[in-house]
């Protein structure tokens, strides 16, 4: 049975049709890379999964339970949803980091506001647990600083500490690298690299073709509204089946080559 389960999700604003029947699994331990030009669905997949937004149509089960059906035009409440949203831990492109705490109390203040509604359990100290998450991400040394006082590439594994701290069974990035120069890329996707070996389940939504070449097991190419084609990344970038995959990918393809 696969973790997570997406049967046929769509989703309009207004008159335009942005997801069209979306439908993919993912099994435990994946790294599932989404790419696509801008304006093909990823970021709405994205927020759709996470509740961020509310899709129109479809279902998705994860671990064998129904967490959201369309037929259903329930209203949940703010803890039900907040429920729902922990089974996520969610990385944005920008951050999201509060300028007025350290390092340590950006990863411990949803820790410590969950415990206190009862919403998640900590093993052990907080402030330890999540000190071993920043140790883990190579911010160790780096408990006392401010955003401010770190690195693009910092503030980005901070944010990923904090997702990991949470315990989620499945972490998702949008453009986790696109507010990064290179240099600082390279740091955020070793830390990828070593959450993957970790057999994280990640679902990525990405413009780094290497790094989605490199570290996924199944790579999803979206455009439209529609997955147009999905398969492991030898698949997807050596031999792609469909014209749109092929013209998306040429100029990656082209770099590979010479």
């Amino acid at each position: 049975m696969a973790l997570l389960s997406v049967n046929q999700l769509k989703k309009s604003f207004g008159k335009v049709d942005v997801l069209k029947g979306i439908s993919f699994d993912v099994e435990q331990g994946e790294v599932i890379s989404i790419i696509g030009s801008s304006g093909s669905g990823k970021t709405t997949l994205f927020r759709c999964l996470n509740f961020l937004e509310r899709a129109d149509e479809g279902n998705i089960v994860l671990d064998g339970k129904m967490i959201f059906d369309g037929l259903s035009h329930k209203t949940y409440s703010a803890k039900e949803m907040r429920e729902k949203q922990l089974n996520f831990g969610l990385v944005f492109q920008n951050f999201n980091l509060f300028p007025q705490y350290t390092a340590l109390e950006n990863v411990t203040l949803a820790m410590k506001l969950l415990a206190k509604d009862g919403l998640k359990s900590f093993d052990g100290d907080i402030n330890t647990v999540a000190s071993s998450y920043l140790s883990r991400v190579g911010l160790g040394d780096k408990l006392s600083f401010y955003p401010c006082q770190l690195s693009g590439g910092q503030q980005q594994r901070v944010a990923i500490a904090r997702a990991l701290a949470l315990n989620p069974k499945i972490l998702f990035f949008d453009e986790p690298t696109s507010a990064l120069d290179p240099l600082l890329t390279n740091e955020v996707l070793s830390t990828l690299k070593s959450l993957a070996k970790e057999n994280m389940t990640m679902i990525i939504v990405t413009h780094e073709m290497k790094f989605a070449k490199d570290v996924s097991t199944k790579v999803i190419y979206m455009d439209g509204g529609y997955i147009v084609e999905s398969g492991t990344p030898e698949q997807i970038f050596e031999n792609p089946k469909q014209p749109q995959t092929r013209s998306f990918l040429s100029s990656f393809i082209e770099t590979e080559q010479k």
